[in-house]
């Protein structure tokens, strides 16, 4: 970040000097510390800003000023152990800590990389707080048998819990368990099928925006009487979707217009059907040609 953008924000961190009024103002804050920890260049009274924040309670600042330390920021000299007692300060509180701990454990920041006290540390923090990071590192550890045995199934429920949408590392993490034949509970499993459900409603809703956004260029109002409804049938084995005509929009051509318009779309990814299930389906209108 450059020093233009760094005085774009210089408003945002005023606060980090005094005590936050309330809970909502002390997580804005924190946030823009941790924003800031990130800028090589950091201006020095931005630094005190953090510094004070830290001293007054707030942990994401305390934190901030750890990676400050730690990486030699914001005109600091590198100090790991200033670093490290800053981050063991917020681990008596708080599991975000024990993560940057863990984290210093395994890539041997100011030690010798440990994976064994990583992967404690890491499971530590998840005692604490919930932690997509958290989550997902230790189902690394755990995958590659890295500081203790290996453990896939372990892994898969880490990653899991981790995965936010679709297309993360995390969710790449359950796909490859699972090739190798690990199956999901049925809580599981339902969280799973809920990530997919938002993620293709997501996927479809934009599509559907985008074709009616373009094909309602090209064709006049009131060339069709009604919205076209069709139906989108998914089979295991395959992300290319059937459509098919459920109830048309008066008018033959716009309806093919949305067909072939819509045939370029594919699933981001296949649920987990239950047995005995062979497809997934839904309805929904794409409204071209219409006043």
């Amino acid at each position: 970040m450059n020093k233009a953008v760094i005085g774009a924000f210089m408003t945002l961190v005023a606060g980090c000097s005094s005590p936050p009024p309330n809970p909502q103002e002390a997580s804005l804050t924190g946030t823009r510390c941790l924003l800031f920890a990130s800028v090589s260049d950091l201006p020095a009274d931005r630094v005190d800003d953090i510094r004070d924040a830290s001293d007054n309670g707030n942990l994401k600042c305390r934190i901030a000023l750890g990676a400050l330390y730690e990486f030699g920021r914001g005109g600091l000299s590198p100090d790991v152990r200033k670093a490290r007692s800053l981050y063991e300060s917020v681990a008596a509180l708080d599991g975000a800590g024990y993560e940057q701990l863990a984290r210093m454990a395994e890539e041997g920041s100011g030690q010798a990389p440990d994976a064994v006290e990583a992967r404690r540390l890491y499971q530590l923090a998840l005692v604490h707080r919930e932690s997509a990071s958290s989550e997902f590192a230790l189902a690394r550890l755990m995958e590659q048998g890295r500081g203790g045995p290996q453990d896939l199934s372990g892994a898969l429920t880490h990653y899991l819990n981790a995965t936010r949408q679709i297309d993360d590392p995390a969710w790449d993490g359950v796909q490859r368990l699972r090739v190798q034949g690990l199956t999901l509970t049925a809580e599981q499993t339902q969280r799973y099928n809920e990530k997919w459900y938002d993620a293709v409603g997501t996927s479809l809703t934009r599509t559907v925006y985008d074709t009616e956004l373009l094909l309602n260029k090209q064709i006049k109002p009131g060339t069709a009487s009604k919205p076209v409804t069709l139906e989108a049938k998914g089979k295991p084995g395959s992300l290319v979707p059937q459509f098919t005509l459920v109830e048309s929009s008066g008018n033959n051509e716009v309806d093919q217009a949305v067909l072939k318009a819509l045939s370029e779309y594919r699933y981001p990814a296949q649920p987990i059907l239950k047995a005995g299930q062979e497809s997934w389906s839904s309805e929904f209108p794409v409204k071209v040609g219409v006043n």
